[in-house]
């Protein structure tokens, strides 16, 4: 049996090949839209006094190309050359990407079991056509429309205020747990005052828990000020995935989500009683949400050579200080004074460097400054390698200066 109540990180392309086929019971995916944003300004609260600013992407597809098999990619470059402008480009590139993805959750999926994937207008009709060749156009059970006050305005067009969500299973026997999301019927007509409602002839009964919500869902978003809300952007709320975990799993069943981000599906899952597997490719994702199920939900991967290679500086030294060093985060991503973050309750300052050389003496007595102007007597610098003259220098500063400053080795600190 394969380990459950885990949370991987990585290429969910990668992980899920080692998920054994038709062991899940429920996925729920909420990959990036093809939104064509880069989400900068992402804050996520819990860490001390301090606030993190995290960042992931949803554009520049067309620089996934080499990673995706050719085969796949031709099946779908007519779609590029079909749309015009320039918010177009990488279509293809994000639809064979989803298309490998995809590939592997219908393989793992039970044949009693059901998939919701989340999207919105900016890819939904393409991924719908996907779903239907990958699960059959006669295994498509619903389009639902998650509507939402929260958003933006409209000027010459009507607002945006829903996402779709496509439902489908992998056969004609699926868990439909219809009692377990029924809500009150609304009105004062014959229908719910009398408890009955004729039509043609043949008489329909009101069930005595409520009516299965229809296939749009007033549902709201996560304001600002909600206790869940964690800052992470595209954050779903709880009472959404709430709904999809009841209806389509039973207790202790597996639910799988191949882009976890900060947890939500995991979190209701947890409380649910069921079983979960969460994939995420971003290390501070994946760690956000490791915190927010706490207990003993372990994170696997994400610190391989290759993959730390792929962090953006702010990422690295944030897994670095927070995850394997127990500190605080500097929250200014920019103008940092030359500190990266603090352990030791803010006494030691950290700066994290992420050069392909060696550090030498010059960097050495940047942070010394930076060590002085925060008043502090002593400093952590991590990097990859460090020149010999940099043992000397710290010597000397520790002697002269009073100031001790400890090197460490990235290597050393994920051994």
């Amino acid at each position: 049996m394969f380990e459950t109540n885990i949370i991987y990180c990585g290429d969910c392309k990668d992980i899920l090949k080692k998920v054994p086929d038709e062991s899940i019971d429920l996925i729920y995916l909420d990959p990036p839209f093809f939104s064509q944003k880069h989400y900068e300004e992402i804050w996520v609260k819990g860490e001390g006094d301090s606030e993190t600013k995290l960042s992931f992407s949803d554009k520049d597809w067309h620089k996934l190309k080499d990673s995706i098999d050719p085969n796949i990619l031709r099946e779908y470059e007519h779609i590029d050359q079909r749309w015009k402008g320039g918010h177009s480009k990488g279509i293809h590139v994000y639809i064979a990407y989803m298309r490998e993805r995809l590939d592997q959750c219908e393989r793992v999926l039970k044949k009693t079991g059901s998939i919701y994937l989340h999207c919105d207008w900016h890819a939904s009709h393409y991924l719908k056509q996907m779903m239907d060749e990958i699960f059959g156009y006669d295994n498509f059970r619903n389009e639902i429309a998650w509507c939402y006050r929260q958003g933006g305005r409209g000027g010459k067009t009507f607002p945006k205020k829903h996402d779709t969500i496509l439902f489908y299973t992998k056969s004609n026997d699926w868990v439909f747990n219809a009692d377990s999301i029924r809500v009150e019927y609304h009105g004062t007509g014959g229908y719910v005052s009398t408890g009955r409602n004729i039509v043609g002839g043949k008489e329909y009964k009101v069930h005595p828990l409520g009516k299965i919500p229809e296939d749009w869902w007033d549902i709201p978003a996560l304001n600002p000020e909600a206790k869940e809300r964690l800052g992470y952007p595209t954050q779903k709320p709880e009472a959404l995935l709430d709904r999809i975990i009841k209806v389509s799993s039973n207790p202790t069943g597996i639910v799988l989500d191949p882009f976890c981000g900060c947890g939500t599906s995991l979190a209701v899952a947890k409380r649910l009683g069921r079983r979960f597997i969460g994939i995420d490719l971003s290390r501070v994702a994946c760690d956000v949400t490791r915190k927010r199920l706490g207990g003993n939900v372990k994170v696997i991967g994400g610190e391989s050579k290759e993959e730390l290679a792929k962090m953006n500086p702010h990422e690295f030294a944030r897994l670095v200080i927070v995850e394997k060093m127990g500190g605080t985060i500097n929250p200014r991503k920019s103008g940092d004074m030359g500190i990266d973050g603090w352990i030791e309750f803010k006494t030691i300052p950290v700066q994290v460097k992420r050069w392909e050389h060696k550090v030498g003496r010059p960097e050495i007595d940047k942070f010394l400054t930076a060590i002085e102007r925060d008043r502090k007597e002593r400093g952590i610098l991590v990097a990859d390698d460090f020149s010999k003259d940099c043992y000397g220098e710290v010597a000397r500063i520790e002697k002269e200066a009073k100031i001790k400053i400890e090197l460490k080795k990235v290597d050393d600190i994920f051994k």
